[in-house]
């Protein structure tokens, strides 16, 4: 059976196919959210009604703003690149392979302060939209 012939099914993604968008938060003090995001499961990708799950792409020098989610459970897992994930207090430098779990109310952000490009899958236990609340 040939792949080529196969109608294309919603529920299989590709950032290939799909492509990335760029992040377009600004806090309320003035700071722009950067990166690149590709959203691969959703609700207005492929139906999902449980959680969301996108690949994420910093480029080098480019920050998330650190941030937090009231009700919302997020994770990242770091593919590619080493860069400085931060979650509560801490500053840690992820490697690839690594997992970090979000709790709600978790300030959470990511800093690419390499000159590598950074790549991670991250997700969250909601759908369509969800609060994002700056926290510099």
């Amino acid at each position: 059976m040939s792949t080529e012939a196969l109608a294309p099914n919603p529920l299989v993604q590709s950032i290939d196919e799909r492509g990335f968008v760029e992040l377009d938060h600004v806090t309320p003090s003035g700071i722009r959210d950067e990166g690149l995001i590709c959203q691969l499961i959703s609700d207005r990708v492929n139906g999902a009604r449980e959680f969301t799950v996108n690949w994420g792409r910093m480029l080098p020098g480019q920050h998330h703003v650190r941030h937090h989610h009231e009700e919302v459970a997020e994770f990242y897992v770091i593919v590619a690149g080493t860069p400085v994930v931060h979650l509560g207090t801490e500053a840690i430098r992820a490697r690839p392979g690594q997992a970090f779990y979000i709790p709600p109310g978790t300030t959470h952000g990511i800093t690419n302060d390499t000159d590598e490009v950074v790549d991670l899958v991250a997700g969250v236990n909601a759908v369509g939209a969800w609060d994002f609340i700056a926290d510099e």
